[in-house]
């Protein structure tokens, strides 16, 4: 399952770097840029999934047939069960607190972006178990939609304790 969540990978980012010259061609300064930008939406996505908003949080995703989600477990998910995933998980929590290990970004083009991210996350159930997943690694594609950046794929990688 793991070669065919890379394959789809590799065919997306071979069919992105296939963009005009013009997009290749960014200045470390417009680089730097689209980082930021990326960085600040990372940022808010997480916060409001912090704050147990998960209607916040889904802002951040685009709404598309095309959108992915694939698990540690080999599974995956379309936008919707994507969200009533998250749903459940957030109806059933007391708190969720994330700390950074790791991130980095690789711009692709003016639009797109793939953001690798290595955290620490801890949860804690209405019910009294915690849940932590350390390290917590995932990767997450970010689109340019209407001058909004987007998540429009993610592979999570990670065991729940």
């Amino acid at each position: 399952m793991k070669a065919t969540i890379f394959v789809a990978a590799l065919a997306l980012l071979f069919s992105v770097g296939c963009t005009s010259h013009q997009n290749r061609e960014l200045t470390q300064q417009q680089k730097d840029q689209i980082k930021s930008e990326v960085k600040a939406v990372g940022d808010s996505l997480m916060a409001r999934y912090e704050r147990l908003d998960i209607t916040g949080a889904f802002q951040f995703y685009a709404n598309s047939p095309d959108w992915v989600m694939a698990n540690a477990d080999g599974s995956h998910w379309d936008y919707e069960t994507t969200r009533r995933a998250f749903a459940t998980w957030n109806s059933n929590a007391a708190s969720y607190k994330y700390t950074t290990i790791s991130r980095d970004f690789m711009v692709v083009s003016k639009d797109i972006v793939v953001c690798t991210w290595v955290i620490k996350d801890e949860g804690s159930l209405k019910s009294g178990p915690k849940v932590v997943m350390d390290p917590h690694a995932f990767t997450e594609i970010f689109k340019r939609i209407a001058g909004q950046w987007k998540v429009v794929w993610s592979e999570d990688s990670g065991t729940p304790t």
